[in-house]
């Protein structure tokens, strides 16, 4: 009599994000999508400036995971984060407000 396993599913594992500095941007482990970054008044400020997640792998939450990555290492490191990305904008931080404290103020952002 042949036994069988029963496979239990779990929620996947969210993708592995790795910060390439040399580049300048938060990838995937397989270097295909990111998200690009500029810093700024004098390493103060984090520019999220271009997210780029390939088509084959778009509709998975990978262009959120890049965002929740770039805005750790921000709230780690004390630094503000400037959306010019719009994506970043218009996407993600109305979808996660709680970010939102990260952003650099308005007010400040012409004297970039």
């Amino acid at each position: 009599m042949a036994t069988s396993a029963v496979m239990m599913t779990t929620a996947a594992e969210p993708p592995k994000i790795v910060l390439n500095q040399g580049k300048r941007r938060f990838e995937s482990e397989d270097h295909v999508a990111f998200i690009e970054y500029k810093m700024r008044n004098n390493g103060k400020v984090m520019d999220l400036i271009h997210t780029y997640v390939p088509s084959s792998k778009r509709g998975l939450g990978l262009a959120s995971h890049l965002c929740v990555a770039a805005f750790e290492h921000a709230s780690s490191n004390s630094i503000s984060v400037l959306p010019s990305c719009s994506y970043v904008s218009d996407t993600f931080l109305p979808r996660n407000p709680s970010w939102k404290p990260l952003v650099y103020s308005e007010d400040l952002k012409s004297s970039i």
